[in-house]
């Protein structure tokens, strides 16, 4: 797949690549049309039903037709094709270059009355992608409200380039242990991330982010697309020896996808892509 489609309406101002490059995430005035949205919405619903035994919460990988990592039912190239969208790879590219991966995507259920927060982290302690450089475009499926467990991110807290010291915490309450210390930032400075089902916020893998709790009645689900600059290598083998502690992840047999330009670090693009065997 390699989607190099110009869509003029989705180019980003000066003004916005400016904010994108000082604040570490960018909400495009572009949105995705709502009958995609409805499309999306209703292909979510079918996976929800076709794996019970999973629950809302979490759904690894929903584009992989194998079943991925959580072995999941009724996994679809929709997704596939919902991650790729012209405009969105538009706006990628503007903010990471011509030459994109895409090496995962996640279903996050954020379901109602959901009494689990996510603590202050970074992404990519685990990740296998050298040198470390993801943009993850963050997609919900539903309206998100001041009170229905926004994410929110530390303005600026990608410039450094690297990540923070985390320290493991033990909350039955929280989704994740590993928490970046305060020492690194003041959460005073905190932006919740209020954005409409059709928006979509882009954000740099190196960003403070975290989320609290859902005790509204209605849920907060988002889909996530995880895309790396074609000159960054995935490092299956180390992927694989992450994966003994995080099996769920899958990291040692991700499958990627090149989705614009070429490949410049020698990836591989095989593992990951076979299909289950016929029941």
């Amino acid at each position: 797949m390699n989607m190099q489609t110009d869509v003029p309406e989705a180019r980003l101002s000066d003004a916005e690549l400016a904010q994108y490059n000082a604040k570490g995430w960018i909400v495009p005035k572009w949105e995705i049309p709502q009958d995609i949205i409805a499309d999306m919405r209703e292909e979510y619903e079918r996976l929800l039903a076709a794996n019970p035994d999973l629950g809302s919460d979490l759904i690894m990988a929903p584009h992989q037709e194998n079943g991925g990592s959580m072995n999941i039912k009724g996994g679809s190239r929709k997704w596939l094709d919902f991650a790729t969208q012209p405009a969105l790879m538009e706006i990628a590219r503007q903010l990471m270059g011509d030459d994109i991966i895409l090496w995962g995507t996640t279903l996050f259920g954020k379901p109602p009355h959901n009494g689990k927060e996510t603590p202050w982290h970074q992404d990519g302690d685990y990740y296998p992608i050298r040198p470390l450089e993801t943009l993850t475009m963050w997609i919900p499926l539903d309206d998100v409200t001041p009170e229905n467990g926004p994410m929110s991110f530390i303005p600026g807290s990608h410039k450094p380039h690297k990540l923070f010291k985390h320290s493991w915490q033990d909350n039955p309450e929280a989704t994740i242990n590993l928490v970046t210390d305060q020492e690194y930032f003041d959460e005073a400075d905190a932006v919740p991330l209020v954005i409409r089902a059709g928006q979509v916020s882009f954000h740099d893998i190196y960003m403070i982010h975290g989320s609290s709790a859902n005790r509204t009645d209605k849920r907060r689900a988002a889909f996530i697309v995880r895309l790396m600059p074609a000159s960054s290598f995935y490092d299956h083998a180390l992927g694989a020896e992450t994966g003994k502690k995080h099996p769920a992840q899958g990291y040692g047999v991700r499958p990627l996808y090149l989705v614009s330009g070429q490949d410049r670090a020698g990836n591989n693009f095989q593992i990951g892509h076979e299909t289950s065997e016929p029941a």
